[in-house]
């Protein structure tokens, strides 16, 4: 348990870091979509593709036309895992994590879920009264590659 604990605690530190930075931590796109009801009908919704570090995979998601919205989700099935970072709201979730997904407008949240101790979850979910400042670069960033 201290190893879930601290893992957890490594990735809401990296969550709160790349809040700031979510740029830096992403790959190139997978695929755009369409119109703001549903991910395959939200035309400029993009998802880059699905990173395995390992320990844990990272996937990384922008809606320009929706108040700059990014995510980036972080897994590990080996420490029963997920943190969702997002600034702003995408009402398609495209994000696919319900409301953990769809963030909040002019807000940046993390969402921390570990579904064998729930404690954790209130512990190191946290929310700050602002959207991700880089969220733009991000945007711009992603279809690149960065």
């Amino acid at each position: 348990m201290s190893h879930n604990i601290l893992a957890g605690l490594g990735t809401a530190a990296g969550g709160f870091v790349a809040a700031g930075l979510i740029s830096l931590a992403t790959g190139p796109v997978a695929h755009a979509d369409g119109d703001d009801l549903t991910p395959a009908m939200d035309t400029d919704f993009m998802s880059g593709p699905l990173q395995d570090f390992g320990l844990f995979t990272d996937q990384s998601f922008a809606d320009p036309d929706d108040g700059e919205f990014v995510a980036t989700v972080f897994q590990s099935s080996q420490l029963g895992f997920t943190d969702i970072l997002t600034s702003g709201a995408d009402p398609s979730d495209g994000v696919g994590f319900g409301a953990a997904g769809i963030g909040v407008a002019g807000e940046t949240v993390n969402t921390f879920i570990d579904p064998s101790d729930p404690a954790l979850d209130s512990m190191l979910s946290f929310t700050l009264p602002f959207t991700d400042p880089l969220a733009q670069l991000f945007t711009d960033l992603l279809p690149l590659g960065f």
